[in-house]
């Protein structure tokens, strides 16, 4: 009889889960709800105490102030440093109060609007004395206000205008390796990204500091990833993972989010890396800014081959090593081929199907941190679509590697938009 580890592991899983709820209710609200659905794997740490729900407390995001724990929590929580507070009085994250707005104090922008208030008038009755025959009462009534204009749909795809430009050089090399300019004004295959250049790259920051896997952020609260990013990990890590956004260095960063939702492929399939794609639901809203924005996502399709003699751009910022990962975002253009040509390939040729990607280089390799990154293309000016997720790679950075086709999974990514 054949017994997988694998299922093992998830049963164990949910064994331990139930336990712990059954025997103590009060340690239950603290851990993640883990469910499965004919299409996702879930993992809720909305309100478990890991992550704040969006416009709710966290009790964990102000230890002083928190109320008594139960006597269990298996799950521990790394914490990061406070976010920037703005001038105005709120802070960094819209949504939770910050030292300069506590809860239930009104900041200068909330005064300003009770004031705005205080000068509208409002038609009250006149009433007008006469001698003894009463006169009818006048009143004034306030004409309803238009509804609200509809929230602007955010801009997604900013980036370049065109392609950039590269004169290669017949050097091979990763995407992640440590390159710079060649005097002379050429460039190698790989080179380092603009500032602000790729608003919607993501990283993933584990809790030891460990920049361990990249992603791409599809609106202000959701981001796009590899399954295999988060399906190794066990909830202790998920719970320390941090997202980090509008990255120009290892010190330089725009803001950071913690994970509310997971949604991991139900088909997903480490053996084979098929249907190697996930969602996470960001614990606050990103603030859409020139740094941070989303990338367009691509209309649906079935034709593994829809890319085949097209361009793209990989983004990536991990190395060889795990633990060195480059100082600069690199980038670099590839070619697209038709799944066909990556069949053939020694490496991975046996895990291409219908819902890959395929790339064809002999100079630019994926590394280890580049896993669950984004491979871009550019079908309008300023409309740059997240066409694949970086998903097979090997450890040395020796194979141009196997990409997730996103509009293979277009109809999957929009059940979890909602």
């Amino acid at each position: 009889m054949m017994f997988n580890q694998r299922d093992f592991s998830t049963i164990t899983l949910f064994a331990v889960v139930t336990l712990l709820s059954c025997c103590n209710p009060g340690a239950s609200s603290f851990l993640p709800k883990v469910t499965r659905t004919d299409d996702a794997v879930i993992i809720d740490f909305e309100g478990s105490g890991y992550a704040a729900p969006i416009q709710s407390k966290n009790v964990y995001a102000n230890p002083a102030f928190a109320p008594p724990q139960p006597f269990f929590n298996p799950y521990a929580m790394m914490f990061q440093h406070p976010q920037q507070m703005m001038n105005n009085g709120w802070s960094f994250f819209y949504g939770h109060p910050g030292r300069s707005n506590p809860a239930g104090v009104p900041s200068a922008r909330q005064f300003d609007d009770e004031e705005v208030k205080g000068k509208q008038t409002v038609g009250q009755p006149i009433q007008i004395a006469g001698p003894t025959t009463a006169k009818p009462t006048t009143t004034t009534t306030k004409a309803s206000a238009p509804a609200p204009a509809p929230a602007p749909a955010i801009e997604c795809g900013r980036g370049p205008i065109k392609f950039p430009h590269y004169d290669h050089d017949r050097r091979r090399t990763g995407i992640s390796e440590r390159i710079s300019v060649l005097d002379g004004g050429d460039q190698t295959a790989v080179v380092k990204a603009k500032k602000n250049a790729w608003p919607f790259m993501v990283t993933l920051k584990n809790s030891k500091g460990v920049l361990f896997c990249a992603a791409t952020l599809i609106s202000d609260t959701r981001v796009l990833l590899a399954a295999q990013c988060m399906e190794q990990l066990s909830l202790v890590d998920m719970s320390g993972v941090t997202l980090l956004f509008g990255v120009t260095g290892p010190n330089k960063i725009q803001m950071t989010r913690r994970i509310s939702k997971l949604f991991i492929h139900s088909q997903y399939n480490a053996a084979n890396y098929a249907n190697d794609i996930a969602i996470i639901i960001l614990d606050t809203p990103v603030v859409i800014s020139r740094s941070v924005a989303p990338a367009c996502l691509p209309v649906a399709s079935t034709d593994p081959d829809q890319y085949a003699d097209q361009k793209a751009i990989i983004l990536g910022w991990g190395t060889a090593d795990i633990n060195a990962p480059s100082e600069n975002l690199l980038q670099a253009k590839v070619d697209l081929v038709a799944n066909s040509e990556c069949r053939s390939d020694s490496d991975f040729g046996r895990y291409v199907s219908d819902s890959s990607l395929c790339v064809s280089s002999t100079e630019v390799f994926t590394c280890a941190g580049d896993i669950g990154g984004p491979v871009v293309n550019l079908p309008a000016p300023g409309t740059w679509t997240v066409i694949g997720i970086n998903s097979y790679t090997k450890s040395d950075c020796t194979a141009t590697g196997l990409k997730t086709r996103v509009a293979a999974y277009r109809d999957w990514i929009d059940q979890y938009m909602k």
